[in-house]
């Protein structure tokens, strides 16, 4: 027999003398859980008896260990130091290190105690859009303006159905990113909006109507509100925008993006890219949405580089209706 416990504040004794008077004969017993799971007396009796053929224990009622046990041939014991081997050591230094580091960078510290505790199963499913929901929260402060009053935090599809708390406060990460004088994460970001006396709402849809499951952050900021929404694409995943300004986009996510609000009328996608180029910026990725033709158009473009505040200035004086400028870095 071998004993699996869970690691709980109390434990109840299963192996005693009724126990092992059940047991089959000649059986072997081993406990590498919990040393108070075992009558040690009884256990040792049993053995001098032969009821049991002997045991392997590395746990004890009390360590270090001296009792009768010891003085068995049948009984072979080892001290319970698993986590004070060299390998676990030098393992539990690189797990802190790695999880300090996600700290500072405002990622996802998962054995930190004070962050939304979430099932193992649901955070496989949530942690790819963990990262996209924080990039979804810089990409909305940027097209909005004002000062965040409301932070709305929607999950569409299947995804809707697992535990929110990790992408609400991914969403927050990233809307502060850069704008407060501390560092951002989810440790500390439902603390900071509080703080600061923004809303924070999660919302629930088991429908999704362009993808499988879409993530939506809204910014609430002086009477305008702004939505994006985004989602994962294959297995790596790629981060893709899915909307924006209330147009529907579909390109993925850079460090330098460029929206441009304006009427569809022809020619105006010719003289951007001109613009552009003879500024030395290349446009890696472009999409284009509109209302209808001769309407209002949006186009969202990916460029390799950093723009300059003149060339935003010189796109601006075409009369476009807004020209935002999005750099995650």
């Amino acid at each position: 027999m071998t004993l699996h416990s869970p690691l709980t504040d109390e434990t109840h004794r299963l192996i005693d003398r009724e126990a092992i008077a059940k047991m089959r004969d000649g059986a072997r017993l081993v406990n590498a859980a919990r040393g108070q799971l075992v009558d040690e007396g009884a256990l040792a009796e049993a053995i001098r008896s032969g009821k049991l053929a002997g045991a392997a224990l590395d746990v004890f009622s009390t360590e270090p260990y001296t009792g009768p046990l010891l003085e068995l041939d049948q009984v072979v014991v080892t001290p319970h130091l698993a986590a004070s081997t060299d390998e676990a050591q030098d393992r539990a230094g690189l797990i802190v290190a790695e999880q300090i580091v996600a700290a500072l960078d405002g990622g996802i510290v998962t054995n930190a105690v004070n962050i939304p505790v979430v099932d193992q199963a649901d955070l496989e499913v949530l942690r790819p859009f963990i990262p996209l929901t924080s990039l979804l929260g810089r990409i909305v402060v940027e097209l909005a303006s004002g000062a965040p009053r409301r932070v709305t935090v929607a999950a569409h599809g299947p995804l809707a159905e697992y535990d929110m708390r990790l992408l609400t406060a991914a969403a927050l990460n990233g809307v502060f990113q850069q704008r407060v004088d501390q560092v951002v994460n989810v440790v500390n970001a439902t603390m900071i909006a509080a703080e600061r006396g923004i809303d924070v709402v999660e919302e629930r849809d088991r429908t999704s109507r362009d993808y499988t499951n879409t993530v939506e952050v809204r910014l609430l900021s002086d009477g305008e509100e702004v939505t994006v929404t985004g989602t994962t694409i294959g297995p790596e995943p790629r981060l893709f925008i899915g909307g924006a300004l209330g147009f529907g986009l579909d390109m993925e996510i850079a460090p330098h993006m460029i929206f441009i609000h304006y009427v569809d009328t022809p020619g105006v996608i010719g003289r951007v890219g001109s613009m552009l180029g003879e500024a030395g910026v290349n446009i890696a990725n472009m999409t284009v949405s509109r209302s209808k033709a001769g309407g209002e158009a949006l186009m969202a473009m990916s460029i390799d580089t950093p723009t300059t505040p003149e060339l935003l200035a010189a796109l601006r004086e075409m009369g476009f209706y807004d020209v935002r400028h999005v750099e995650l870095g």
